[in-house]
């Protein structure tokens, strides 16, 4: 599963580099002033920015819910838990209780 993840990353990695390469490309070859190709630049770097800041955020919010389930599982898990070890203390003091005395 670890290997999935390298192979996965490797690959996105690849596809980045592609991108901006292709995007130096472009502007390279582009007939536009460097102002206006700097202007450009600076309107896509900040919706790109915008972008990447929305997708952390949801990010950050999903993890949260994630946390708060896992919480919440974890305590129910701790519940049982409990009332099982407690039933156990029970019924072994039931046995006790009806066994003869030794002696």
């Amino acid at each position: 599963m670890a290997n999935d993840r390298n192979d996965a990353a490797g690959y996105l990695g690849w596809f980045l580099l592609g991108g901006v390469l292709g995007a130096a490309a472009a502007l390279l070859m582009t007939p536009k002033t460097g102002r206006e190709t700097r202007e450009i630049l600076a309107e896509r770097g900040n919706e790109v920015a915008k972008r990447a800041q929305a997708m952390a955020t949801d990010a950050q919010g999903r993890a949260g819910e994630w946390f708060d389930k896992s919480r919440e599982l974890f305590e129910e898990q701790t519940q049982r838990l409990m009332t099982a070890f407690e039933a156990g203390k029970d019924a072994m003091r039931d046995e006790i209780r009806k066994s003869p005395p030794r002696g």
